[in-house]
């Protein structure tokens, strides 16, 4: 049996660190790019969820932004006038930046009080921006 020499060794482990070096930030960028669009995704979801609720149960709803646990949780109005959490939305490992953390929408699915906003969702060099109107539309840019 024949074992490697060390010249060989090296050569191996510099041509697999010079691929590695190569495909590596193309791949990290590549994910960013995922987990941006990914987290887009599910905010314009919840966003749309958030507007049928109100709309099906006759009740202002409202989702909020909790930017330091990167998630959104949609809440209905009760009859006493306090908020009922119905469910808890991840939007994955993604910076968040918004105005206004909290969009409300009427009975009618209208956007209620200070619902515009502007939130901007990152990673790495990989961004997306959604704006919400005062009427409730969202816009992806």
């Amino acid at each position: 049996m024949r074992g490697v020499t060390l010249p060989e060794l090296t050569s191996t482990l510099l041509i697999l660190g010079v691929v590695t070096s190569v495909i590596v930030p193309p791949a990290r960028r590549l994910a960013d790019r995922a987990l941006v669009a990914g987290a887009a995704d599910r905010y314009a979801s919840v966003h749309e969820v958030t507007r049928n609720t109100a709309i099906a149960r006759g009740r202002a709803a409202r989702y909020e932004v909790d930017r330091t646990a990167h998630r959104l949780a949609l809440s209905v109005r009760n009859a006493r006038g306090t908020w009922d959490t119905l469910r808890v939305f991840e939007l994955g490992d993604v910076g968040i930046a918004t105005g206004q953390p909290v969009v409300t929408f009427n009975p009618l699915g209208i956007g209620s009080g200070l619902s515009n906003t502007t939130v901007a969702l990152s990673r790495g060099a990989a961004a997306e921006t959604l704006t919400v109107s005062r009427t409730g539309r969202l816009r992806r840019w």
